[in-house]
């Protein structure tokens, strides 16, 4: 029996203060880089707001 490559689940996480435009802008290019480049079987965008002090919405 063949073994395959485990799956392998990354995360990265960018942290700063983007408008909504900014931000549709940021989530396009991430997914235009993972066509591109073709190994990312799996893209999951989150987005979260932040409270003026600095904790999760």
């Amino acid at each position: 029996m063949k073994r395959g490559r485990p799956q392998r689940v990354d995360r990265i996480r960018i942290v700063g203060n983007l408008d909504p435009h900014d931000a549709e802008a940021l989530q396009l290019e991430l997914r235009r880089l993972a066509k591109r480049y073709g190994r990312i079987k799996d893209l999951q965008i989150e987005t979260t707001t932040t409270k003026p002090d600095g904790r999760s919405a």
